[in-house]
């Protein structure tokens, strides 16, 4: 059952229990969005106080409430590598919010462990054909993943894998280098063992552990292994190709810009599934300024802050701006902003702060009509991950797209 929140339906009053709906039990707003069927007709069985009743919707009649948000599980593992328990107090709230619920990764594409899932949860996402999942597994050697989950279930994470692939359900898998930890001879049994479920495991992403200040203990990626991990996947990727017409398994970016090495092409990626976990947004952003042509001339001042490891890529875009024509030289500078929050060692655009932001702001010796910032820094309500914002108007968050960035320059 889950409770009504709000209602505009006259035989439902907010607080009532919805029960059901043609006899299928309701616990959550996806199930009852997916027998919620306006098509078809409706029985929905609701509680208020003690007393159940029934009511009857026709076909294309709208059932006017609102649920209640459910309550999502959080996670049950304690990770040396965990990157919110290494975060620092006062950042967003929603940052420390440790989630570990199969419906968020639906909604959201957020990682999950699969350790707090029963049975029944993989016959109820079966069921509701919640596809795809996406699944953090860092190792399949059951011993090694359950120390470092810290939890016995952890081992059991090819038993579940498999048995959502007899779902119908496809799974995109993520494993954390960890160097000495899950690199090496343990991610090769790692990757074999996950392409044995193809189709169902659909791609695996191999992204470094994520090193901050806050996290003392775990080794970061060194620019040598990252230089054997490419080595290593790119041979895997060849034979999944020639096996399965896909590389199925994919590096994020940050391997090659460690390594000093080129991003791979565009048929790399193929359908780019694990983008937003960094794996291809070098190369879509890289092949959208090659893209670029002919537009409308700025005659004025610009400055692009950027990250560490994406000014070389943001500078390629100030060049592309040059040769067209579409803004001089020396109008258009780039600066990448040390993120002294996290440490050095964080060089990702995502995890900059408003105060690190700001201090560049404040640092610099030319004027700007315009100061573009990167698109992922803040969150919906313009907060950075610091919880701050920045009050100034010459300030701008960049649109995703370079073609929209450029039309927001005067």
């Amino acid at each position: 059952m889950i409770r009504v929140k709000t209602s505009k339906e006259p035989r439902i009053p907010a607080g009532a229990m919805l029960v059901a709906i043609n006899s299928h039990k309701i616990e959550d707003q996806l199930e009852y969005k997916f027998y919620n069927d306006v098509t078809e007709p409706r029985k929905v069985l609701i509680k208020t106080k003690d007393v159940k009743k029934i009511l009857t919707f026709k076909p294309h009649e709208k059932i006017r409430i609102q649920l209640e948000e459910p309550v999502y599980r959080q996670c049950e593992n304690d990770c040396d590598f965990c990157f919110i328990n290494g975060l620092p107090n006062g950042l967003r709230r929603e940052l420390y919010f440790r989630d570990d619920d199969y419906r968020l990764s639906f909604l959201f594409g957020n990682f999950l462990s699969l350790t707090n899932i029963s049975k029944r949860d993989i016959k109820k996402i079966g069921r509701l054909k919640l596809s795809p999942l996406y699944v953090s597994v860092h190792t399949t050697n059951p011993d090694l993943r359950r120390k470092l989950f810290k939890n016995a279930k952890a081992e059991l994470i090819m038993e579940y894998l498999s048995a959502l692939v007899r779902e119908n359900i496809t799974v995109h898998c993520q494993i954390v280098l960890i160097p000495g930890v899950t690199d090496g001879g343990n991610l090769i049994h790692t990757i074999t063992d996950l392409s044995t479920l193809y189709p169902g495991v659909s791609s695996i992403g191999v992204v470094p552990v994520g090193k901050t200040k806050y996290l003392k203990a775990i080794p970061a990626v060194s620019k040598r292994l990252a230089k054997q991990t490419i080595r290593l996947i790119e041979s895997l990727h060849r034979v999944f190709r020639k096996s399965y017409g896909k590389g199925l398994v994919y590096l994020a970016d940050e391997f090659y810009i460690k390594a000093g090495l080129p991003i791979p092409k565009r048929l790399y990626y193929d359908d780019f599934a694990q983008h937003e976990n960094g794996i291809g947004m070098v190369r879509q952003f890289v092949d959208e300024i090659d893209g670029l042509r002919a537009i409308k001339r700025r005659r004025g001042r610009f400055l692009l802050l950027t990250s560490t490891s994406a000014f070389p890529y943001v500078h390629m875009l100030k060049m592309r701006l040059s040769h067209l024509w579409s803004i001089d030289d020396e109008n258009i500078d780039v600066v990448a902003v040390e993120n002294r929050f996290f440490g050095k060692s964080v060089t990702v655009s995502g995890l900059i702060g408003a105060d690190d932001f700001s201090s560049t702001i404040r640092n610099l010796k030319r004027k700007y009509d315009r100061i573009i910032l990167p698109p992922n820094c803040v969150n919906d309500e313009h907060k950075f991950i610091d919880d701050n914002v920045l009050h100034e108007l010459r300030v701008i968050v960049a649109p995703h797209s370079i073609k929209e960035l450029v039309k927001c320059l005067p």
